[in-house]
């Protein structure tokens, strides 16, 4: 009888460990998919974007648009929040009064990766809103979070 319980265990042990990895190693990337849905590393529908560059909250709010001199101007007061370059690179302003960037790659497969100063991916974004991307989601997760950040 304890020779089969413990055949039962170290049966049931290896089928478990074999499952943990199994599991997906890949941890999940912000993203925004050809219809302007931005969708946070939980899953979560967190707002649009769309081709012209208004950005909206997840209820439609507009909380911000990109102007003509590709400055992110905030809805509420009008204050520009950063700059997005014609390559889709975003220049945003952080709270110490410094500026930080996030660059966007080559599309592949109709898919962009939006990077951080260290070439760590942040984005995935569809190349439809490769220009507006970074700065919408960097927006969105700002406003999420109920944070502020330094404007100009």
């Amino acid at each position: 009888m304890k020779k089969q319980q413990f055949i039962f265990l170290l049966a049931f042990l290896v089928f478990a460990v074999g499952n943990v990895y199994s599991q997906n190693y890949k941890q999940p990337k912000p993203s925004i998919d050809a219809q302007g849905k931005v969708i946070d590393a939980k899953g979560k529908h967190i707002g649009w974007v769309t081709s012209d560059g208004v950005i909206k909250d997840a209820t439609g709010a507009k909380i911000a648009h990109i102007d003509d001199q590709g400055n992110a101007v905030d809805a509420a007061t009008g204050k520009v929040l950063g700059k997005a370059a014609k390559n889709g690179t975003y220049l945003y302003h952080v709270l110490n009064g410094a500026a930080d960037s996030l660059a966007v790659s080559i599309p592949m497969n109709g898919i962009c990766e939006v990077k951080d100063k260290n070439g760590k991916t942040v984005l995935l974004v569809h190349e439809n809103y490769k220009q507006y991307g970074a700065c919408a989601m960097h927006c969105l997760q700002l406003k999420s979070e109920h944070k502020d950040m330094k404007m100009k």
